[in-house]
């Protein structure tokens, strides 16, 4: 399945991506608002997920004209504005779900499945026989034993599961699968083919599940007539990989804030100084924003709402008021960084929020 991602915050996107490409989604993450509207008017994504705030074309813009061109494409709004007139407006610009960068990694994660089934007339637990794939689980079972599927076998497993009545070719195989800064050769799909069918035959499928189109493609086969054996598939848990994602992308968010604040700091001694540009406004304004939205992710939502309070005055208040109320904020958040640091230290990262 294939998501695009629109989010302007260089460390809020990377997080998001590994979160989503760990769980076997292809992700195209975008950070300009007009060139995530050209590629979802033209590709063959199953998922967007859209932060309010983007440069050239916000949020919002995106939605409607999404629906004014007739897109059915399932929206996720995912942003730090999450007042109960945010999200009206969020879900009648076209959303279809509005989240706030304060929940955790496994209610997002819900959130997107809920959306993918809500597009789809698969089931939630997709079988062939008694073959069975488990997008909750990301787990492919047979016979109620594990299948330990590559990344890429899993998705294509997972494409022809959710599409069982249509032929496939390669490049559209390309365009489901792979990001476009990944976007392999149409050999790499067969070679693809050949290790599914492989791996699947290992497990014990005698009858590969994929068959071949010459010359068109490839398509699932009628599934056996057999009934599948009753019971549960066995059990297993995205968490320890899920775990690990979040507490890598934690550490990284947390080597950034130094920077981050430095902006804010420059800004200060500016206004300080009677030297503080337009420019460094706009540049101290997006800093803020785009910390408020990582504060939020990660789970430091006290310093969130702080950081978003700085957006706000950095975007309204005029020079005379600034500096003190600025130096004032902007002291507020440091201090409640350290409260933040202190309480949450001994947390493991599945404890933390995030988007």
């Amino acid at each position: 399945m294939k998501i695009l991602l629109l989010e302007d915050d260089p460390s809020t996107s990377e997080f998001l991506s590994d979160i989503l490409t760990s769980h076997r989604y292809a992700v195209d993450a975008i950070a300009d608002g007009a060139t995530g509207l050209d590629l979802a008017s033209r590709w063959p994504y199953d998922l967007l997920i859209v932060d309010w705030l983007l440069p050239s074309l916000d949020g919002l813009e995106v939605c409607r004209r999404l629906r004014a061109q007739g897109s059915r494409t399932p929206i996720l709004m995912l942003t730090v504005k999450a007042t109960s007139a945010d999200i009206v407006a969020g879900l009648d610009a076209g959303a279809d779900d509005y989240l706030s960068k304060g929940c955790d990694a496994a209610q997002l994660l819900a959130r997107v499945r809920a959306l993918l089934r809500r597009s789809s007339t698969a089931p939630p637990v997709l079988s062939w026989g008694e073959l069975r794939l488990d997008p909750a689980l990301t787990q492919v079972t047979y016979r109620q034993q594990p299948i330990a599927c590559r990344p890429k076998e899993y998705e294509l497993l997972e494409l022809f599961l959710r599409q069982p009545q249509r032929m496939l070719t390669r490049s559209a195989i390309i365009d489901h699968l792979w990001p476009m800064a990944d976007t392999p050769v149409e050999g790499s799909v067969t070679n693809l083919i050949k290790d599914l069918r492989q791996r699947l035959k290992a497990a014990g499928l005698v009858n590969s599940p994929i068959e071949t189109v010459y010359g068109l493609g490839y398509r699932l086969k009628a599934a056996p007539a057999d009934p599948p054996l009753s019971g549960q598939p066995a059990a297993g848990s995205p968490a320890p990989r899920l775990a690990r994602v979040m507490q890598q992308a934690t550490q990284r968010f947390q080597a950034s804030l130094e920077q981050r604040l430095g902006v804010l700091d420059r800004a200060m001694q500016s206004l300080e100084s009677g030297t503080f540009s337009p420019e460094q406004q706009q540049l101290a304004t997006t800093e803020a924003h785009r910390l408020a939205g990582g504060l939020g992710l990660f789970g430091y939502a006290q310093a969130a709402e702080v950081a978003e309070a700085i957006e706000l005055l950095l975007r309204s208040a005029p020079h005379p008021k600034l500096r003190p109320q600025l130096s004032h904020r902007l002291e507020l958040l440091k201090r409640s960084l350290m409260i933040s640091a202190g309480e949450e230290g001994a947390l493991s990262c599945d404890q933390r929020a995030m988007p």
